[in-house]
């Protein structure tokens, strides 16, 4: 077990504190290489690619769930672009669709500022009114 690096050597390797590493291994994403008789865990240097993939992938907006297939395309299924292009193509629809959602919140609240910005001091909110 000499190139294995224990679930703390893997934390100071990647960057990523033993309570992620335990989280991820719960949902599944990564899989200790092996365990020692006492209960240690002990996983190999992919593991810490692995760990920076998943970092990256949920700074991209994928999430764990999503990630999990991708990682279910580079290890079951060779890797195939074109399966890991179409779960791209989603994300950005997704994030295309948050877009237009955002955008519609940011009107509503300019709206609002507007009427609230000519509104005479000490007059009650309108906003709030409608607030409760």
């Amino acid at each position: 077990m000499n190139d294995l690096l224990k679930i703390g050597e893997l934390s100071k390797v990647s960057g990523v504190s033993i309570d992620t590493i335990r989280f991820y291994e719960n949902k599944g994403l990564i899989i200790p290489t092996n365990r020692s008789k006492k209960g240690y865990r002990y996983y190999d240097s992919n593991t810490s690619r692995m760990l920076q993939f998943i970092i990256s992938s949920k700074e991209l907006g994928f999430t764990l769930n999503e990630i999990k297939e991708l990682i279910n395309i580079k290890v079951n299924k060779n890797g195939k672009c074109s399966l890991a292009l179409d779960r791209i193509k989603e994300k950005e629809l997704d994030i295309d669709k948050k877009i237009l959602e955002l955008k519609k919140i940011k009107d509503a609240l300019n709206k609002v500022s507007k009427k609230c910005g000519s509104s005479i001091d000490g007059s009650k909110c309108h906003f709030l009114e409608l607030l409760g």
